[in-house]
């Protein structure tokens, strides 16, 4: 389980405290919520709690979105000791009596979304039930990071393995620290985790990593207890736009996205291929909030 892909099993989720509340039949439709996607990301993010007041089960098996071509129900699962994402086929019962809340192992993924989702959006969307039939719901956009909603512990990451990672205080060496920190959290002895190049800009540092045929670049954040993961994405933390947009300074952005671009011109083609095949953001907590999932659009294809 521990792998690098296992980025992905520490989403946090947070719903709008704006998002409505929808009734259809027996179940209630809570907080429907997205975060707010990186500029040029193709892949955007929902969630949201279903409540089955009813005596019988339903089923949610499907959904769709004018804002993108293609709206999927995705899961997060343990595939030979790998946490992996990927479609949920069948669809997702929702039991009676129960609420089931689509986090964090499982989330709609928009596909395909030609405008990425801004702060303050309302993406509309349907829910299609196998019983209930379809449900246009709205779902609100929040910040890109960071809680979003009324209900924080709904905001409180996974623990990956017990694993404390605000204790993994280093000497600043970030040449050595950075992969030494990546590799403590997600290396395995069958599956190496490579990490080149690592690029710094103050507080700031993109690490590009290859793992078990995957790849993507993580951008890390100094703090108190030394580098964390702050999100992985593929291409969209190449430009100094994107790095601003995230939260770095107009000069800490050009500066970072200046010194990747350099340092990855020595790579194979090849290399640089796994890294865009990281599709869209996701998000980690980190020193500054109780974090949140935040565009978690990320798959490594």
């Amino acid at each position: 389980m521990k792998t690098f892909a296992i980025f992905a099993a520490s989403l946090l989720i947070a719903s709008a405290a704006f998002a409505e509340d929808y009734k259809v039949g027996n179940l209630i439709i809570s907080h429907p919520a997205s975060h707010a996607m990186v500029p040029g990301a193709k892949v955007g993010d929902g969630f949201v709690t279903i409540t089955n007041n009813g005596e019988q089960p339903d089923t949610l098996i499907a959904a769709r979105s004018r804002r993108a071509g293609l709206v999927q129900l995705h899961q997060m699962k343990i595939d030979n000791g790998i946490m992996v994402m990927g479609e949920l086929k069948g669809g997702l019962s929702i039991p009676a009596g129960q609420t089931v809340k689509l986090e964090p192992h499982y989330h709609l993924m928009f596909m395909n979304v030609e405008k990425s989702f801004k702060q303050g959006e309302k993406i509309e969307a349907t829910l299609i039930f196998e019983k209930a039939g379809e449900v246009p719901v709205t779902f609100a956009v929040g910040k890109i990071a960071g809680p979003l909603g009324p209900d924080d512990q709904q905001s409180a990451p996974m623990d990956v393995k017990g694993m404390d990672m605000s204790s993994m205080a280093m000497p600043d060496d970030p040449q050595r620290t950075i992969p030494k920190t990546l590799k403590t959290m997600f290396e395995t002895a069958d599956k190496p985790l490579t990490v080149e190049p690592v690029v710094v800009q103050g507080d700031w540092a993109i690490a590009g990593w290859q793992q078990d045929g995957r790849g993507g670049r993580a951008l890390l954040k100094k703090g108190h207890h030394g580098w964390r993961v702050h999100l992985c994405s593929g291409d969209g933390i190449k430009d100094a736009a994107s790095l601003q947009n995230i939260g770095l300074s107009a000069e800490d952005a050009a500066a970072l996205a200046a010194k990747l671009r350099d340092a990855e011109t020595k790579l194979d083609p090849k290399v640089l291929a796994l890294f865009a095949s990281f599709e869209g953001t996701v998000m980690m907590a980190d020193d500054s909030s109780a974090g949140a999932h935040g565009g978690h659009d990320g798959h490594s294809k």
